[in-house]
């Protein structure tokens, strides 16, 4: 006698929704074993439909605790309050995809910082049906940028201290080296007419002698010190402009007169217009001016010509100063208008360093600008100041 089994396999109409189950489970073991990201779906009114165990992990509810709650228990109270969690979603709607970064409350009330990701899912009508809601825990990558940013501030703050040091450092032996030397020529002066008068050899010419060599360091003294107390100024913004109708030309043609006066022995060429009207601070750009001629002169030889040239240009009026001396380096052009700075070739040049920094500063709060380099033809330097003018000003 056969015996027949029967077969087990399930028929072919049988398997028809098969794979697409095991697709739909392999798809929802997968979200649920996911730890590192809360993955779950809210209906369109922001409801939880679904929950995973990175959900449960990073904001501490059970799916039993929170499924049917609102989304906007995950948000600090004044953002809840403000409405930010179902602008969220209306964006999300409205876009498609919205991203999203801040504090997130858990369970136990702890806030952590969250990345979030919200997106629309739509029905053959385009309307939302559900939003997907992924979320990450940034905490600790924020704490560790925060940490960053915070030792980034404080080796700027320590490399900005340094720096103030290494200035003041610098400043204190510049000034030391300029005033020693006007101060020591005092006190020769004063002790050579002492001992003049001593030996009863105190005449009329030694004393006018003596007497002129104390006021050359006297007035080398007022200089430095007008200096110093010109940089603490313009530092502390001390230092108003006194703006009024200003003609240029005569100005600058006043300034040469004085050098010529002095009895300067290099020559002096201006060319310019009779007259060139702008709204200025007369003593500021007077001292201007004599910064930048004394300059040229001070980095030249003896007798070496110093050309002056002033005209009206589109940019405004354009003072240039060129002169025939030792030069300007192209590493030097910037830190010359820097306190205490000086060209790479001019550390034996008397003076501290402040006189084309104190005319940066003028020229600057008058609206324009300085600029120096090498001249064209190599030799010697040239300083170009651009100064606005006001239609409104008086010519």
């Amino acid at each position: 006698m056969s015996v027949t089994q029967e077969d087990p396999r399930p028929e072919p109409d049988e398997l028809a929704g098969v794979p697409q189950l095991r697709g739909e489970l392999a798809f929802r073991l997968l979200v649920d074993a996911v730890q590192d990201y809360a993955i779950f779906l809210l209906d369109p009114n922001g409801h939880v439909l679904t929950w995973n165990s990175g959900a449960e992990r990073i904001k501490g509810y059970s799916a039993d605790e929170i499924i049917g709650q609102h989304f906007s228990v995950f948000y600090v109270p004044e953002e809840r309050e403000a409405g930010r969690p179902m602008r969220l979603l209306g964006l999300a709607a409205e876009h498609g995809r919205y991203e999203d970064e801040g504090w997130r409350v858990r369970r136990d009330g702890s806030r952590f910082w969250a990345d979030v990701i919200l997106t629309a899912l739509r029905d053959d009508q385009g309307t939302p049906y559900a939003y997907a809601k992924i979320t990450r825990d940034l905490t600790e990558r924020r704490a560790a940028e925060e940490q960053q940013r915070a030792l980034l501030v404080e080796q700027r703050a320590r490399a900005a201290a340094e720096e103030a040091l290494r200035a003041r450092d610098r400043f204190l032996s510049i000034a030391a080296h300029e005033l020693k030397t006007p101060v020591a020529s005092l006190q020769l002066s004063a002790e050579s007419l002492v001992r003049a008068r001593d030996a009863d050899r105190l005449d009329d010419e030694r004393l006018r002698t003596g007497l002129k060599r104390m006021t050359k360091a006297a007035d080398r003294l007022g200089d430095l010190v007008r200096e110093l107390l010109d940089v603490s100024r313009l530092a502390a913004e001390h230092a108003p402009l006194q703006l009024s109708p200003t003609d240029l030309a005569a100005l600058v043609r006043d300034v040469l007169a004085r050098f010529e006066e002095q009895g300067e022995t290099h020559r002096i060429r201006f060319t310019g217009p009779d007259v060139l009207w702008i709204p200025g601070d007369v003593a500021r750009l007077d001292q201007v001016v004599t910064n930048l001629v004394d300059n040229a002169m001070k980095y030249s030889p003896p007798e070496a010509p110093v050309d002056v040239t002033l005209a009206e240009e589109e940019a405004g009026a354009v003072l240039e100063v060129r002169d025939r001396g030792i030069g300007l380096d192209e590493a030097s052009v910037d830190r010359i208008f820097e306190p205490f700075g000086r060209g790479e070739n001019a550390e034996h040049i008397q003076g501290m360093g402040l006189g084309l920094y104190i005319s940066q500063q003028i020229v600057a709060r008058h609206g324009g600008t300085i600029i120096g380099a090498p001249r064209s033809d190599g030799h010697g330097a040239l300083f170009r100041v651009t100064l606005p003018r006001n239609e409104g000003v008086q010519r």
